[in-house]
């Protein structure tokens, strides 16, 4: 029995994607949330939250880039250090994700990265008000294949009780220095879970039964008026209706969906 953690990624990135999540928590769709904390859609997704009363099926979703092409003005880091550091900003604003990092200047910037994911986390139980999941956390999934963010995570995680990161990208394990990274991160008490959109799970018979508890990730958005997967074009996915991609999957046999919450109990 595969245990399946459905979950939707970056909540307060865009009006439309936060809209998007709002419809799928409604239509249950998805069982969790990642809410990015360094963007002007904060407030929108906030007010969505909590009329939507699903904040317990929120946790952070760790932020160190924008979407845009040239950078959105008001998506910042929360720390002076990280905003000053060239490497991640340019004029004190993130840049666009590029593909995978070179390397975020090495073990050295680990310090910069650690202080900038407390900031976020203690925004994060400031503006949810004590009532969202803090005990589990999200990065986007290049961040686990740099020296810094590894360090980083380690020291995070056993400073505040982190008991499950969503880290390991399924379609990343090709890269070598993935073993290697991953013992700078690790902490025994954590449970590093693997991950892949909907797409790639469906497409790769051979992953079923793999890998006993599991978080498929979608991107929800509207385009046309259409509830869309709209996961980076780096997995090579088709864009179908979302509600078409949760079927197809709750269609399978020997599947448990779970959320985060249940992670403890096994």
């Amino acid at each position: 029995m595969v245990k399946i953690i459905l979950n939707a990624d970056d909540f307060g990135r865009g009006f439309e994607r936060n809209k998007a999540i709002d419809d799928s928590f409604k239509q249950g769709l998805i069982s969790s949330a990642g809410l990015i904390v360094t963007g002007k859609y904060l407030q929108n997704a906030l007010d969505l939250m909590f009329s939507g009363g699903y904040t317990k099926d929120i946790h952070l979703h760790f932020n160190l880039s924008t979407s845009l092409k040239d950078g959105d003005p008001e998506d910042r880091p929360l720390t002076e250090a990280m905003r000053k550091d060239s490497y991640f900003c340019k004029d004190g604003k993130f840049f666009k994700y590029k593909g995978l990092p070179r390397d975020f200047g090495g073990v050295r910037k680990w310090k910069v990265v650690y202080n900038e994911l407390v900031a976020q986390y203690k925004k994060f139980i400031e503006i949810t008000e004590g009532k969202a999941d803090y005990k589990h956390v999200d990065f986007h999934l290049w961040y686990n294949l740099t020296w810094s963010v590894s360090v980083a995570l380690n020291f995070f995680t056993i400073r505040y009780n982190i008991k499950s990161v969503r880290y390991i990208g399924l379609h990343q394990m090709k890269y070598r220095r993935f073993r290697s990274l991953r013992l700078f991160s690790w902490n025994p008490r954590v449970k590093y879970i693997p991950a892949t959109n909907i797409d790639y799970y469906l497409t790769k018979k051979e992953l079923i039964n793999k890998y006993p508890i599991m978080e498929l990730y979608c991107h929800p958005n509207y385009k046309d008026g259409i509830l869309l997967d709209d996961s980076p074009s780096y997995l090579h996915h088709d864009r179908q209706p979302l509600p078409k991609h949760i079927k197809k999957l709750k269609n399978l046999e020997k599947m448990e969906f779970i959320s985060w919450e249940d992670i403890d109990s096994y």
